[in-house]
């Protein structure tokens, strides 16, 4: 899979593209279907399947407040889950202001020109152009003039719920984890690197790798069932996953510990790739050390047995959706 980080950049001549349009955070359902489509036209035309997508969120340039959008997967990972789908190419466009300032028309020749695009696809409430006045319909219209076909995909369901980007952050906000994963429709995805902490979980008997934090949206605090890969193995691993705030011995500290299950290696400067599987239980506050360490103990003994039922269950790497 091939990069582009802005489409004014671009040196390849490219044709025959398929490319599918949206900010894609979470990767969840909707999205995946619309990009599959995409992929499955540019093999059958023997064309690329492009993915064009931003750096940044539009809301955060258009929102007149100034609030920021707490993304579900930094884009890394969504670069990761892109390039695991089978994509050929991605457009990780900055959303600048002149960007947004592009009329529908200005937009729709950029991607002709750029791309060489042949099919658009885009969800039932895409939308563009400058103010994002131009929607699905006004895509359509001004494709045709640029023989461009567009396929628009219809709002797909979780019970009651239309699946949305918005709905995953919010159940993910509100302590929903087994909603907001029913929505995503994979485990929640977090790359990150290994950074030295205050080894009290060595002391313990349980060593864990702690995960540098970034400006991302993070499960509700809680102790979670994870698998996960270390950079540089083929080796698929299980761990229980620790995120919140250390109750009990470190107070206030904000982190994310993974206890690797049957490993105790350096593995300082790596990254990992951990998909967050199922919720366990709540982080809590208890009166003494003892209690904590029967409590992890009893935690891992859940995990081991149940990752054991996943390994029989299925074999599939890392990111594979």
């Amino acid at each position: 899979m091939k990069v582009i980080k802005n489409i004014l950049d671009i040196e390849e001549n490219l044709q025959k593209s398929y490319v599918a349009i949206g900010n894609f955070d979470g990767l969840h359902t909707g999205h995946r279907t619309i990009i599959k489509r995409a992929m499955e036209r540019a093999k059958e035309k023997d064309g690329v399947s492009i993915v064009f997508t931003f750096q940044n969120h539009p809301m955060e340039l258009l929102r007149k407040d100034g609030r920021s959008v707490k993304y579900i997967n930094t884009n890394e990972e969504k670069l990761f889950m892109l390039e695991k789908m089978g994509v050929d190419y991605v457009v990780l466009q900055p959303f600048t202001q002149d960007f947004a300032d592009l009329t529908p028309l200005e937009f729709v020749r950029l991607l002709k020109n750029k791309l060489g695009v042949e099919e658009i696809f885009v969800g039932f409430n895409f939308s563009f152009g400058k103010g994002g006045v131009a929607k699905t319909k006004d895509l359509v219209y001004l494709g045709e003039g640029e023989g461009i076909y567009v396929h628009e995909f219809k709002a797909i369901t979780s019970g009651e719920d239309v699946i949305s980007s918005t709905l995953i952050r919010k159940s993910m906000m509100t302590g929903e984890f087994e909603r907001a994963l029913k929505l995503l429709g994979h485990p929640m995805i977090v790359i990150g690197e290994v950074i030295h902490g205050k080894k009290i979980a060595r002391k313990l008997g349980f060593p864990t790798a702690n995960i540098q934090i970034k400006d991302r949206l993070y499960p509700p605090f809680g102790i979670y069932g994870a698998k996960l890969q270390i950079e540089g193995e083929d080796q698929i691993r299980y761990g229980v996953i620790n995120v919140g705030v250390n109750p009990t011995l470190k107070p206030g500290e904000f982190s994310l510990e993974v206890h690797i299950l049957n490993f105790d290696e350096d593995i300082y400067g790596k990254k990992m790739y951990i998909e967050l599987m199922e919720y366990l239980r709540t982080e809590e506050k208890f009166d003494s050390v003892e209690e904590l360490v029967a409590c992890i103990a009893n935690d891992v003994a859940v995990w081991t047995k149940r990752s054991e039922e996943l390994k029989d269950g299925c074999c599939i790497k890392i990111g594979e959706f």
